[in-house]
């Protein structure tokens, strides 16, 4: 294969969750001309008017509406009366591409594009999805992720990239792929074929990156989980590489080009797929051909994840989006992760708005701050908020720090519904309190003192996280849909 240069197109996103936040991404996606393909869940109905022309009946006419995805997206825009759009905008040809290979396979097995396609590599992948779906879509997709492939997780709570990484099996560095982790504060609602903007706020991203590289790029350990004590032949992105810190203390950081290089396979496959792909439980389909070096790796991952970022940087204005250094990302998602864990397991117990835990004379109020205490003091004795340098802490995770925002949170989102609530008004037996309360309860149990008893760390978080189980584990009916 001759030399190929870095390609001038547009990187193409995968978005795995087309809920209310993956479509709204793809709403502005569209509008910035970013190339973007949702995955579906549901395979087309063998009795659609998809494949009946002739059918023209109403029954049919819904069940293909109900089990194919629409062509057109529409977008409504709630989030000011003076942005309001009385018509919404629409989006026609959206790109879709199925989920599951086991249904896929028996509807077009003969079918050679879609066999092509199946297998081709993904190279940005957005995940909207809720966390506790996150493994299961990845596991169907693996055969189509390679080490270079840009994973960005947009979603509630924190230990998702780990859970992934060791379910995948990506526990050697030149197997897993680049991530990038996200924060999203807009409010936003699917509704059949309509994303309706609901709220307006702010996206903060970072790429997961080895940070140890040298003094100079940072006064702080390593926090990102990736790279911890590489040497120097590590593949990983660096981020000198990426990021440019800033020298006024600024958290937004300059993204810094990558120098232009030659690579002799710059999405490396050696060759297409057999006329019928197979599917295989190997993390890497049979044509797939790895770099000739671990230099040509890392400048595949470091490209990547540049054209990643710099696709999200096209967003700043529209979505208010700001790149972060990692470490002020961190405190960030710490600081959420608390929130969410005092509001979130609160709110559906007593299946309330956020805004009947204001209350300072109610039960539910003494209780979120309770949680808050206990929350804060698993912060405090953790790893990750070790890491972190004094004016990020006194910032963010002080008992003060993380009262305010959860009382700002809550007055500005006093008509809501926590998302945990909601999930349980829709009737789902899953829902993320692992993820929130859980992931906290587990960094206390790594961080405690040796021999401490499993009941008294954690107790109060422990306490709801079982209680919430309870709920959505007793038989009910759906109440929204």
């Amino acid at each position: 294969m001759r030399n190929v240069p870095i390609r001038p197109m547009a990187p193409r996103f995968h978005i795995l969750g087309p809920g209310g936040i993956g479509s709204l991404f793809a709403y502005y996606f569209h509008q910035h001309h970013i190339p973007f393909t949702f995955f579906q869940r549901k395979a087309p109905s063998p009795t659609s008017s998809l494949y009946n022309h002739s059918s023209a009946n109403a029954s049919t006419s819904h069940n293909a509406q109900s089990t194919y995805p629409p062509a057109t997206l529409k977008y409504m825009n709630l989030t000011s009366l003076e942005t309001t759009s009385v018509e919404p905008q629409a989006i026609d040809g959206l790109d879709w591409e199925p989920l599951y290979p086991i249904i896929d396979k028996e509807l077009f097995r003969y079918d050679p594009v879609y066999n092509e396609l199946s297998r081709s590599p993904i190279h940005q992948l957005l995940v909207t999805t809720k966390t506790y779906q996150t493994v299961e879509g990845i596991y169907r997709i693996r055969h189509r992720l390679r080490p270079w492939t840009t994973i960005v997780l947009m979603q509630n709570g924190m230990g998702v990239r780990e859970e992934i990484c060791e379910s995948m099996g990506w526990t050697d560095e030149e197997q897993r792929p680049n991530f990038v982790q996200g924060i999203i504060s807009h409010g936003a609602q699917k509704m059949e074929d309509t994303i309706v903007h609901t709220g307006r706020g702010h996206v903060w991203l970072s790429p997961i990156v080895d940070i140890m590289e040298s003094t100079s790029s940072s006064s702080s350990p390593d926090i990102s989980g990736a790279g911890a004590g590489n040497d120097h032949g590590s593949t990983l992105p660096r981020i000198s590489a990426l990021l440019k810190r800033p020298t006024d203390g600024s958290p937004f950081p300059t993204l810094v080009q990558p120098h232009k290089q030659i690579l002799s396979t710059p999405y490396p496959y050696s060759k297409p797929a057999n006329f019928t792909a197979p599917f295989t439980d190997a993390p890497f389909s049979s044509f797939y051909t790895a770099p000739s070096s671990s230099e040509e790796l890392q400048a595949l991952r470091i490209r990547s994840l540049y054209e990643t970022l710099a696709a999200f940087e096209q967003l700043s204005t529209a979505m208010d989006l700001h790149i972060l250094m990692p470490d002020h990302l961190l405190a960030l998602q710490l600081s959420k992760l608390v929130v969410n864990a005092c509001v979130n397991p609160v709110a559906t117990l007593l299946e309330s708005t956020n805004g009947a835990l204001l209350d300072s004379s109610d039960d539910a109020h003494q209780a979120v701050k309770d949680l808050l205490k206990e929350s804060q003091s698993i912060l405090s004795h953790s790893k990750e908020y070790q890491a972190l340098d004094e004016d990020l802490r006194e910032e963010f995770l002080t008992l003060e720090a993380l009262t305010k925002t959860t009382e700002g949170i809550l007055r500005a989102t006093r008509q809501n519904r926590c998302s945990t609530l909601q999930d349980y008004l829709k009737g789902s037996k899953q829902c993320e309190i692992e993820y929130m309360n859980g992931h906290l309860i587990k960094m206390a149990e790594r961080d405690s003192a040796p021999g401490a008893s499993r009941e008294s760390i954690a107790p109060l978080n422990r306490m709801v996280t079982e209680k919430i189980k309870e709920k959505f584990a007793a038989p009910r009916k759906a109440i929204e849909q």
